[in-house]
């Protein structure tokens, strides 16, 4: 929901749906799982902190969603009821010998400049192909995310930030040659994220940055096809706001691109990589029901050879 930006104006509307999804009650065995309108959110009244561990230097902040999905729900809820911003920590459990508390906003500074910010970091992912292309996605996508659901979080200068680097290639890394070689879908995404943080209000950026952004964005499109991931085609309301930043023939141009698109998509059954989950899903519970024969043939032979030893370990006693 956050990542479909024009289905929600207010955060309130996202609270109200995180109240709902995570609002379970786990009691007696008659309750097991049913929501109860108000038990979680009476229970939120009073929380200063959100906290989350962490043991892993697999994922950060950024890089993994499920943070500012559960952490940053959490936190935005918890200020919706109460009407005061919780402080956020992580529990950073990664050295055993070295425990120590990491305020939010400081790990999403510190992951920023290892990764997106990092020209060695950029260069060498940049060596990976389609898979970095999406990992540069990724990591913006939920920079969008985490600025939802806690913007004091993630500052102005962030996106200014990431507005120089992959736009305007300041580190002078090929940036834009990268993406169209490997993955253009990949940089439309970026660049629709970018511009749709700036509609929804969380970043102030100028007028320049974003038509340029939006010059980038079309020109994308109309080379490549649009390629309805997520932020590309489905927000009718971000597609107006880039379109107002074009001249007349450029919006008319990416308009038709993204409509025809759009209409392709649905005609084919959706969204592909929807599509493609379900076949993987399909093959996992193919390979599950192949696992489970196999175990239960181990299961039956070890019986076997377990009433075997038995029998002759009886008829050596009896001997």
């Amino acid at each position: 929901m956050v990542e479909a930006g024009d289905r929600w104006e207010e955060e309130s509307e996202i609270a109200k749906v995180y109240l709902n999804n995570m609002g379970a009650v786990y009691g007696s065995e008659k309750t097991w799982g049913d929501f109860r309108a108000g038990v979680f959110e009476a229970a939120l009244q009073n929380t200063n902190v959100v906290v989350q561990p962490r043991q892993s230097n697999t994922w950060g902040a950024l890089s993994l969603d499920h943070v500012y999905e559960f952490m940053g729900g959490l936190n935005l809820t918890v200020r919706q009821v109460t009407g005061e911003d919780p402080d956020a920590y992580f529990n950073d459990l990664r050295n055993h010998y070295n425990v120590r508390i990491q305020d939010l906003r400081s790990a999403i500074g510190v992951e920023s400049r290892s990764t997106l910010f990092n020209p060695t970091y950029i260069k060498e992912q940049m060596k990976g192909g389609v898979a970095s292309a999406s990992n540069f996605t990724e990591l913006i996508r939920n920079t969008y995310g985490w600025n939802v659901m806690k913007p004091t979080a993630i500052d102005n200068e962030m996106w200014d930030q990431i507005y120089d680097v992959y736009v305007k290639d300041n580190l002078n890394l090929g940036v834009r040659n990268f993406f169209e070689q490997q993955s253009p879908a990949a940089l439309q995404e970026m660049t629709a994220i970018m511009i749709e943080t700036a509609r929804k209000g969380y970043w102030q950026g100028t007028e320049q940055q974003l038509q340029d952004i939006a010059e980038l964005h079309s020109e994308l499109v109309n080379k490549y096809d649009a390629a309805c991931t997520g932020f590309t085609c489905d927000n009718a309301k971000l597609k107006n706001f880039i379109s107002e930043k074009l001249t007349q023939d450029n919006a008319s141009q990416y308009r038709s691109q993204v409509d025809r698109a759009r209409d392709v998509n649905i005609s084919e059954g959706g969204d592909g990589v929807v599509l493609k989950k379900e076949q993987l899903n399909q093959t996992d519970s193919k390979k599950s029901g192949l696992g489970l024969k196999t175990a239960l043939t181990v299961f039956v032979v070890a019986a076997v050879l377990m009433a075997l030893v038995f029998v002759l370990k009886r008829r050596r006693t009896n001997e």
